[in-house]
């Protein structure tokens, strides 16, 4: 949930703005859904009007009147915006989340001190289809004292954030999910994007590039050659300390970049969360700082010759569709015995399963990059996983433990230069279902009975559109490992009968019978 808050004088012009058309025809059957006890009696929820509208905004200012109160920016409005897919919501539940937010604002009495005029006006979606609300207050209470309007931002976000939790929406906390920036939007616009705005492009390009490296020479190297502009903050005015690190698109001639911190695109995309994946050596770090001063020189590549440069460069000319397959069957089995590690991690090791599923983000950010030319199911499918890789209140500090690793993938998916054979992109998908298996039931365990839907949805509904078409393979199988006696115990069990050769028509249901999904208790 994303507050806007704005400060005006006008509330007859804000009120018939909000009952009217809207600037491009979005406002449909405006009503109130709460407010303050008296407006409400009066006005409930019935379809609002311009007169309605006028009658509206003189009760909210009627204590400013009846007070003779002088005061600059008495209005006080903040809008309350869900994510495009969120679920839906309906008007009672919008009227418990605008009480408890004006509450938590302190508006109401609930606080000890006398309440101020307010209301919620919901009507409909926005042109990017955010279900919302409006709240209009009077910063003047009912004995003339005035509400403080100190702080109110981080107040408001603070608000937010308990309401997610309270009322099982997707908590935004501090990554990309929030609100475009105004400059953010301008670059879109200018650009013709349409499809997805350049920070979630970054987020994923930038995770499928940490995922894919084994140093953070590495990680620049990549991120320079997917055509990013970088620019490293270095400590103290030095060249061999690097703190942080911003990226940005190219623009388009004429324009200026529009840069994100790492932090900006997502809390475990911070230099600190992604250097626990790396080896850290004093010959690594001076690597890393000469590859990150020749970036943000825009002089060329130090380490050209770096072992990723040739392991990319043997990945990228893969000719033959036996190499392809051969290659993938070798890299299916690190996946598999990184899923072997995970099978003994603990549901409350949040630290290790944030690194889970930023490994497994990058590789559906590296696959879509191989094979959509528009963000498709993949690319949400890495956006849904990243959302476990920075859940609220926890920052990715501990090294991720051995073997959880992804990197071999990634790697191979970003230097396709085409789609893999449709028999390594089965080989992968069979693992990466196997993954997401594991991510839910931690979910469940945790009671995150919302990131369990989401991975529900995820793959019932966008990953077995790209798994319909995709052949009929014979999945990898590790060795059963020994136990201390020697005896080998069975090997893990299968995690679908239904491999993606099934007819399409199966689809949905095998998956999700398969991942013991079901609907009871999930949802709100």
């Amino acid at each position: 949930m994303i507050p806007n808050i704005t400060k005006g004088s006008r509330t007859v012009g804000l009120m018939k703005y909000l009952v009217g058309p809207g600037k491009r025809n979005e406002h449909t059957d405006p009503h109130l859904v709460a407010g303050s006890p008296v407006i409400m009696s009066w006005f409930d929820d019935a379809q609002l009007n311009d007169q309605s509208a006028v009658l509206v905004a003189q009760e909210v200012d009627l204590n400013k009147r009846i007070n003779d109160v002088e005061m600059d920016q008495h209005v006080w409005h903040c809008s309350l915006s869900l994510r495009a897919d969120e679920r839906p919501v309906s008007d009672r539940e919008w009227a418990d989340m605008a009480e408890k937010f004006m509450e938590d604002m302190g508006f109401t009495d609930a606080g000890g001190k006398a309440p101020c005029q307010w209301v919620a006006v919901h009507h409909g979606t926005s042109i990017a289809g955010n279900d919302h609300i409006h709240i209009v207050a009077s910063r003047v209470r009912e004995d003339g004292t005035k509400w403080s309007d100190w702080s109110d931002f981080p107040k408001a976000q603070t608000a937010a954030r308990s309401l997610e939790k309270q009322f099982g929406l997707m908590e935004l906390g501090q990554h990309s999910e929030r609100g475009l920036k105004p400059a953010e939007q301008l670059a879109d616009r200018q650009v013709g994007s349409t499809k997805e705005p350049a920070r979630h492009r970054l987020e994923r390009t930038v995770r499928s590039s940490a995922v894919a490296s084994l140093s953070e020479a590495e990680f620049v190297r990549r991120l320079r050659r997917q055509e990013l502009l970088i620019s490293a903050r270095f400590a103290d005015g030095g060249r061999s300390v690097v703190t942080g690190y911003s990226v940005a698109e190219r623009p388009p001639r004429g324009m200026d970049p529009v840069w994100f911190g790492g932090g900006k695109l997502a809390k475990d995309l911070t230099l600190p969360a992604l250097r626990t994946a790396w080896t850290d050596t004093p010959e690594a770090s001076q690597e890393a700082a000469e590859e990150w001063w020749a970036a943000k020189r825009q002089q060329r590549i130090v380490h050209r010759q770096g072992p990723d440069m040739k392991r990319g460069t043997r990945a990228s000319m893969v000719g033959g569709l036996a190499v392809d397959e051969v290659a993938t069957r070798k890299l299916a089995l690190d996946m598999a015995k990184a899923r072997r590690v995970m099978s003994s991690v603990a549901v409350d090791d949040h630290q290790t399963w944030a690194h889970v599923a930023r490994e497994a983000s990058g590789v559906f950010g590296a696959w879509s990059k191989a094979t959509e030319a528009e963000p498709g199911p993949l690319a949400h499918a890495s956006r849904v996983l990243a959302r476990s890789a920075h859940r609220s209140g926890i920052t990715i500090s501990e090294p991720v433990k051995p073997g959880l690793r992804m990197a071999g993938t990634t790697s191979f998916l970003l230097a396709a230069a085409t789609a893999p054979s449709p028999v390594a992109q089965t080989l992968i998908m069979q693992q990466m279902l196997r993954t997401i298996r594991a991510l839910h039931d931690m979910q469940r365990s945790n009671n995150d009975l919302r990131e369990a839907r989401l991975l529900n949805e995820t793959v019932t509904e966008h990953l077995s559109i790209v798994g319909a078409p995709l052949p009929d393979v014979p999945e990898p199988r590790l060795p059963a490992p020994e136990t201390a006696a020697g005896v080998q115990r069975k090997a893990l069990p299968a995690l679908s009968e239904a491999k993606p050769s099934q007819r399409t028509q199966r689809r949905t249901q095998d998956y999700e019978t398969e991942l013991h999904m079901p609907d009871q208790g999930i949802g709100r």
